[in-house]
């Protein structure tokens, strides 16, 4: 599926979509009880029949003053069972008239599998072999223990890197390129990390996996079932999602079917709604 990008002031952001698979709504928010069919009137798009919700996987590629950069990598050739996703980021990036050799930097938010997959290629060998990957290090910790279980994988497909001096694990938020910082948004694992996109008066939050469904930006304080530590990524979640409130931040989610979107008032709620200016994507 193709979505269309989005500017950040004179930034382009493009999403580079894997695919998506239809995942139970069943213990989504545990200890909750959801009306989804509520949900499903409001936002059909996140849905796939009656209990499921479409997990979509994205890449974003920024064009910037710097040259291209790519949040995540997709799933690369991880996707197989349970999954059901294939790596098309490569595709992607050259429907878009960038090749993975272009890429001088690589933002992981995180490094379960969906995400970090894409950065071997199936021989082994480096995908965006001229780029620094930058990863929190208590991730890169966390997924070389039992703790990380199968999602290792994603790690797995990065020693290369490591050992070619190509991986950069400073701890602290800081800047990547102009206008692109990383912050740390723990919680979904140890080391995730959100990316902050600024330009000109325009500010885009790429989420990573602080959320997965749109009823978790109207409840940014309930559990989610994917997070490693589910209290801390509830108190991450409200802390950066009411930031983007206050701001009028966008937002890009990494597994919404319309990736781009904002948090907006509704009366003395909040909820997930369309990005300003924006037609929703088809």
């Amino acid at each position: 599926m193709l979505h269309r990008p989005a500017l950040v002031g004179s930034v382009k952001v493009v999403p580079l979509c894997d695919g998506y698979a239809p995942l139970p709504l069943a213990g989504e928010v545990p200890g909750k009880v959801v009306d989804w069919a509520a949900e499903r009137r409001s936002f059909p798009w996140a849905f796939d029949g009656e209990s499921d919700w479409a997990w979509h996987v994205h890449a974003f590629l920024l064009h910037t003053a710097d040259g291209p950069a790519l949040i995540d990598t997709g799933i690369g050739q991880l996707g197989q069972p349970p999954y059901g996703v294939a790596g098309r980021v490569q595709e992607n990036l050259g429907s878009a008239g960038v090749s993975p050799d272009d890429i001088r930097h690589v933002i992981h938010t995180h490094l379960h599998a969906d995400h970090a997959g894409g950065a071997r290629r199936p021989d082994g060998q480096a995908q965006f072999r001229h780029a620094v990957h930058h990863v929190h290090p208590a991730d890169w910790s966390f997924f070389a223990t039992p703790a990380g279980g199968q999602d290792g994988a994603g790690r797995m497909a990065m020693t290369m890197l490591e050992e070619q001096g190509r991986l950069d694990l400073r701890p602290d938020d800081h800047q990547i390129v102009t206008g692109v910082h990383v912050i740390h948004t723990p919680g979904h694992t140890p080391g995730h990390r959100s990316v902050v996109l600024a330009d000109g008066s325009m500010t885009l939050l790429l989420t990573g996996d602080l959320l997965h469904l749109p009823i978790q930006a109207a409840h940014p304080q309930w559990a989610s079932s994917h997070d490693a530590d589910p209290e801390l990524g509830s108190q991450t979640r409200t802390a950066i999602l009411n930031r983007a409130l206050e701001k009028d931040w966008g937002l890009a989610v990494s597994h919404f079917a319309r990736p781009f979107g904002t948090v907006v008032r509704s009366g003395t709620a909040q909820r997930w709604g369309s990005l300003p200016g924006r037609a929703p994507d088809s």
